[in-house]
């Protein structure tokens, strides 16, 4: 089958399909594909041993609908906030089976989740630990904690890294004794375990052979010196998804493999719960950002295409499309008929694609080539834009409309689901 900006379609169907969402919806929209979803969820399960549970990182994609499959496919939540706590309630989760993280928890999110017993709060330094521990004791409860640890390691590769350097995220290694004792002195405390995440976007193998080594280790260590009965372990995620041309598809199955070893290497600590959290490589690739061309035109010798859509929409677009790297490509649907897919070749032209905001910042893919005689009304299709896109924009910048987000699936994109939940 033809995988074409994450539809199971043929190109003839691909095509058939967003123009009719184009016509039905409008655009800027939205299009995920169901089945794609279904493919990379049941790839990322089936290459990780059994053991291994998998967090839905929710930030990487909050629609309700997205949140619902996670749930019913038997994945709990990891949120980060207590907005995201909330959404993750109203679609059917269990607070007991949520992990809260974020470095920059208030006293009011903290306070809401531990009243709602969430199974454990990711703790990210020694004050967030005295004010859960406040918090737990006016509730009279004792409260599940997991230590974030900014772990040291020789190896990285994240193209976005939140730790493994200095860091707001998670605490340093040499800094956990001092936080340890001060868990074991608040009675409305109790760790369970140790969580580390170091960053998005990697596809270094050898980075998570590191990592997930020095974790079960570090478990041992804590357990052995502080007598303290940890049974849960996170092993973090961040896997990494093609982005720019030349991009290859994370290893996960290896890194199933790596995992498989140690977990088979340590089942004598008696751990109840390893975890990994994955978003962005369950999400992203079941998604296409469909705009229009407004506008043509050129300016000082370049070629510009102004869209009707925007990095408002999809954030990251701002510093991936003026990335020296080529991102990758688009697929182009002229009003004239027919389709064909972004590449050098004879009679094509180099374009940079704007959007409609007022900010010279709003580039959504420069560098651009596409065949001669763009015209207003083409529809531009960018790939893998299942995650961290409508959400994670300023929506709300010069009080545009915001893109229905629209659920398809069958061999044909015959079926059609609205499932747009921002406005």
């Amino acid at each position: 089958m033809n995988m074409m900006n994450g539809l199971f379609l043929s190109p003839v169907a691909m095509e058939q399909t967003a123009r009719q969402c184009a016509k039905k919806y409008g655009t800027p929209l939205f299009m995920y594909n169901k089945d794609r979803l279904e493919e990379s969820y049941t790839l990322l399960r089936q290459s990780l041993p059994k053991e291994l549970v998998i967090y839905y990182s929710m930030k990487a994609n909050p629609n309700p609908r997205i949140i619902r499959f996670m749930l019913e496919a038997g994945s709990p939540l990891e949120v980060a906030s207590a907005g995201e706590y909330r959404k993750a309630l109203q679609a059917g989760a269990e607070a007991h089976s949520i992990v809260f993280t974020g470095p920059g928890k208030s006293r009011a999110e903290l306070e809401e989740c531990i009243a709602g017993g969430v199974y454990a709060v990711n703790a990210e330094s020694e004050q967030e630990i005295r004010i859960i521990g406040e918090i737990a004791a006016s509730q009279g409860k004792k409260t599940s904690v997991l230590l974030r640890v900014n772990l040291h390691v020789s190896r990285h590769g994240s193209r976005m890294a939140s730790g493994g350097y200095a860091s707001p995220f998670g605490i340093d290694e040499d800094q956990l004794p001092g936080v340890i004792a001060t868990i074991m002195s608040i009675p409305s405390i109790q760790l369970i375990g140790l969580h580390t995440y170091l960053g998005t976007q990697n596809f270094n193998i050898e980075f998570y052979r590191e990592s997930i080594a020095l974790m079960f280790k570090l478990c041992r260590r804590i357990k052995d010196e502080y007598r303290l009965p940890l049974h849960t372990l996170g092993l973090g995620g961040g896997f990494g998804v093609p982005a720019f041309a030349g991009d290859h598809p994370f290893a996960v199955e290896e890194f199933g493999r790596i995992a498989g070893e140690q977990i088979a290497e340590n089942r004598d600590l008696g751990l109840e719960r390893i975890f990994i959290e994955s978003g962005r490589f369950l999400t992203a690739e079941m998604g296409t950002y469909i705009t229009s061309v407004l506008y043509v035109k050129q300016s000082y010798g370049r070629r510009f295409a102004i869209l009707d859509g925007g990095t408002h929409h999809r954030a990251f677009s701002t510093l991936m499309g003026r990335s020296f790297k080529q991102t990758l490509p688009v697929t182009v649907l002229p009003v004239s008929g027919g389709s064909y897919q972004e590449g050098g070749s004879a009679g094509t032209e180099v374009y940079t694609l704007a959007g409609k905001l007022c900010t010279p910042s709003d580039v959504l893919h420069s560098g651009a080539q596409l065949r001669a005689g763009l015209a207003e009304g083409d529809l531009i299709l960018f790939p893998s834009a299942g995650a961290y896109g409508l959400s994670c924009g300023n929506v709300h910048f010069l009080s545009h409309g915001i893109p229905r987000e629209i659920l398809v699936s069958g061999r044909d994109g015959e079926k059609r689901e609205d499932i747009s939940w921002l406005g």
